[in-house]
């Protein structure tokens, strides 16, 4: 059965792709970006292919906007500022720009109504509790969630998505929708910005980078392509309510996924081992447990999914 659906942040890398597939589904898509971060083209070209389903809204959600009415079965929330390096620098853009666009899209679900409300919160929320040994590995969903240093710039990020986790229960009670939260970790594809791990390794090595930095190369983190990622979204949408780790449990080290890249790309430099960006938690895997009980299983491998990402990059 066809749903009317409004993915904030469509023209993201998540956000694209799970707008893409709910209208190769055959579902009518709103699709809501500013535009800031890039991927409107993208999003403009689904909205010509697909015109009789996607809708394509330009709006700022942090500010005033207009968006079409009327009950939504499901509001996929992903509209956010993204990426450590940015925010980093921007810590207070950071928090007012999620904690606002936030605040404001669940004020709209308020009050046109909806079935459930996505909100694509983040790993970022429990990493202090595995640098102190308080959080299990593989981590699962019910754990203690807090920032590290409330003074250092990067958790602002996970300081705007604890809070937005809050504020979508917290409405949900008000507005007798159900509250999901997908809780992500590492995802990446094609349409990524250079300011991650996998697409700015792949950048060094469209630049022949030689010798060759790699920061934390013992630490570990889990991939999930964003194809599979957009479906465990519309999975948890449909079937759960509550936080739902989306994710892959196959924990790599950075040095691994950097072989993995200089395989994919022909590249043969210099490694040169540096330390890892100051608040960088040593590992990062979820218990996808929950996930995998829903019928969920990536499909993608990490080798495959690089030589995506590299051959859009050349």
């Amino acid at each position: 059965m066809s749903q009317r659906c409004l993915v904030t942040g469509a023209a993201g890398l998540i956000g694209f792709e799970v707008a893409r597939q709910l209208a190769l589904e055959g579902h009518a898509v709103v699709a809501v970006d500013n535009g800031s971060k890039g991927g409107l083209a993208d999003l403009e070209r689904l909205a010509q292919e697909q015109a009789r389903r996607v809708e394509l809204v330009q709006a700022d959600l942090a500010g005033a906007f207009e968006l079409p009415g009327g009950r939504y079965d499901t509001i996929f929330h992903l509209a956010a500022i993204v990426g450590v390096r940015y925010v980093s620098e921007h810590p207070y853009e950071t928090l007012a720009v999620n904690a606002r666009s936030t605040l404001n899209v669940l004020d709209f679900a308020l009050r046109e109504g909806c079935g459930a409300f996505v909100f694509a919160s983040s790993s970022e929320n429990y990493a202090w509790g595995v640098e102190r040994g308080l959080v299990p590995l593989p981590t699962p969903e019910d754990v203690v969630l807090g920032v590290d240093d409330v003074a250092l710039p990067r958790w602002s990020y996970a300081a705007s998505k604890i809070a937005g986790e809050s504020a979508v229960f917290s409405a949900a009670r008000l507005g007798g929708f159900e509250p999901v939260i997908a809780r992500v970790h590492n995802v990446y594809g094609p349409r990524m910005g250079p300011t991650h791990v996998i697409p700015e390794l792949l950048d060094r090595c469209r630049r022949r980078v030689d010798p060759f930095p790699v920061y934390g190369p013992e630490q570990t983190r889990s991939f999930l392509h964003v194809e599979d990622a957009a479906r465990a979204f519309r999975l948890i949408a449909a079937a759960e309510s509550g936080i739902t780790n989306v994710g892959s449990s196959a924990e790599i080290k950075i040095d691994e996924l950097v072989r993995i890249v200089l395989d994919v790309t022909g590249h043969r430099p210099r490694i040169e081992p540096k330390p890892a960006p100051a608040g960088s938690v040593a590992r990062r895997v979820p218990d996808t447990q929950k996930l995998a009980r829903l019928g969920f299983t990536p499909e993608i491998p990490l080798e495959r999914g690089v030589r995506g990402c590299w051959a859009t990059a050349k």
